[in-house]
């Protein structure tokens, strides 16, 4: 296998050979480690794909990681904790917590940063009722009710509004992280 450093700009580059070097390089592991949380087999498969394809698709920042290894593991273990929160299923924190804040903060960031850009700006070219909506349910944490009597709209009008704008926000998380 290539050095770290020529590999992740060869990928950066477009390079699939490297990229596909390095997919089988650590796909087994990150399978393995995810199969340990999720329990199945076959959704392991499938998070650990979705976590290269969100690799390949970010590859221009993958030069700008000290550590891939560090940088794999942490959107691996992110995962993990992901599928856990929406199959509602409890996955052991302390055993998956094991990767450092700072490296979390270094390589994670990157793509941390930029997908909080790209919902900034799509929350600000919402319509202004469903934006005001929005901020006032995920922001503000006010319920339906609350919203719904402050902006003097129904209770129905505000559930649309919210999965408007959610709709619009997978979208763009689709796009930009695909399953992270």
């Amino acid at each position: 296998m290539l050095d770290e450093k020529t590999m992740l700009s060869n990928i950066s580059m477009g390079d699939e050979s490297a990229f596909k070097e390095m997919f089988v390089h650590y796909y087994p592991k990150v399978k393995v480690f995810l199969g340990q949380f999720i329990g199945n087999q076959d959704d392991a498969k499938d998070v650990a794909q979705n976590i290269f394809v969100k690799i390949w698709l970010q590859r221009r920042l993958l030069p700008e990681l000290r550590s891939f290894s560090a940088f794999l593991y942490t959107m691996t273990r992110n995962a993990a904790i992901d599928y856990g929160r929406i199959h509602k299923i409890r996955i052991p924190l302390d055993a998956v917590e094991t990767a450092s804040e700072r490296d979390y903060e270094t390589e994670s960031g990157f793509f941390a940063k930029e997908l909080q850009v790209q919902i900034s700006h799509a929350v600000a070219e919402m319509p202004e009722k469903r934006r005001k909506v929005f901020i006032m349910s995920r922001l503000e944490g006010r319920t339906g009710k609350e919203i719904a009597e402050t902006l003097g709209i129904s209770r129905k009008t505000v559930e649309n509004h919210i999965n408007l704008a959610l709709r619009e926000l997978r979208k763009l998380t689709k796009v930009i992280i695909l399953f992270m």
